[in-house]
Order: C-alpha cells, then structure tokens, then sequence
C-alpha cells in the first residue's frame, strides 16, 4: 500500500506566517517522496479537529495521521482532560477505520510578553506553564496507549519561533520535520515488518 500521510491540528501545523513551502508537513513529503496532506487550521481547537475528523482525514484514507492539537484550547483555560479526550476519540475514529495514529507534542512558548500576540490568551506566563505541564501529559497519554510521538519541541530554541515566541518560524519548521522524519520512518519500518508476517 502506497504510504499517506494526514496531519491534523491548528496553526502549529497549518504554518502561520510560513509559506507553505516551507511548513514542517511539506518538507516532510518532499523529505519521504509521499504524499502528505495538511489539514491544520489556525486557531482550531480540539473539539474542532475532532468535528472535521471525517472530512479532513478519513476522506483522504491515509495510512497514518499525526494528530497535534491543544494549544489552543489551552489558551482558552479549557480543561487537560477535555483535550485528552477529543484526542483519544481521534485515535480511536483513526483506528476504526485502520489508520495509524501518531501523536505530535505541541511546541512550548517562548514568550512573556503578551503584547505580541493577536488572540485573548492566559497569562502569557500561566499559558507557557499550562503548555509545559500538558506535553508532558500527552507524552504519558501516548505512551499508555501504545502510540507512536513526536516531540516537535526537540532542538527548538527560542530563535526558532516568529516574534510572538509561539509560532515557529523557517528554521523551526525545518527542526520540526526532522523531528518528524525520524518518528515516520520507524513507524514506516515497523508496519512494513508488521504486514511480512
């Protein structure tokens, strides 16, 4: 089967302020010679994602899904469970229809000032907390059940991210796909040994 791929999320994904050319998904087709379809959207939370799951992900029938999301619905002071939960029902809806999930850790925020910033967050102080506190429970949450992460937030510096310390710039998305690249590879492997059986 031809590898697909399906990234789902918000703006982390969907690149605000990067040409498109140059966002992590789109390095990351061009770095695997697959096909790699982006369906974040900036500003969706993930109640959001989970709504357009049907549309912007099983339509497309990959063969995996990376799900990264939360960011948003931190900002917003909604609760770590209810984001858990909308991503487990992603999982969940991806593994019915025999996709593969990978889930994508959120990259942290670099910022304490709130004057760059274009959206009605926390505390810039509360949400770089709320957002360190939350990776490391979605780390935990994909280990428990089994699923493939990424840590997008390996090798990112603050001089990776755009002025509002939040949205990665060029050469974080460059990071962020090799973060990427080496996650999909394994999985890519270990599918591939998975299916000789």
């Amino acid at each position: 089967m031809m590898e697909k791929i399906v990234c789902m999320g918000d703006s982390l994904t969907d690149g605000y302020g990067i040409v498109p050319a140059y966002r992590w998904s789109d390095l990351l087709a061009s770095a695997l010679n697959i096909e790699v379809i982006n369906s974040g959207i900036s500003g969706d939370t993930t109640t959001g994602m989970l709504a357009r799951f049907q549309n912007m992900v099983i339509a497309h029938a990959p063969s995996q899904v990376i799900i990264m999301g939360g960011t948003n619905d931190l900002s917003l002071n909604l609760p770590d469970v209810q984001i858990l939960a909308n991503i487990l029902a992603m999982t969940r809806y991806a593994r019915f229809h025999n996709i593969g999930s990978i889930i994508g850790i959120p990259t942290p925020f670099f910022t304490e000032d709130k004057s760059n910033l274009n959206s009605v967050f926390l505390n810039p102080g509360d949400l770089k907390n709320r957002i360190h506190t939350f990776r490391n429970k979605l780390m935990r949450f994909a280990q428990e059940e089994g699923l493939p992460f990424i840590d997008f937030a390996c090798k990112l510096k603050k001089d990776c991210f755009l002025d509002d310390g939040l949205h990665p710039n060029i050469s974080g998305h460059r990071l962020m796909m090799e973060n990427a690249y080496e996650v999909v590879q394994e999985v890519f492997a270990t599918s591939r040994i998975t299916s000789n059986k």
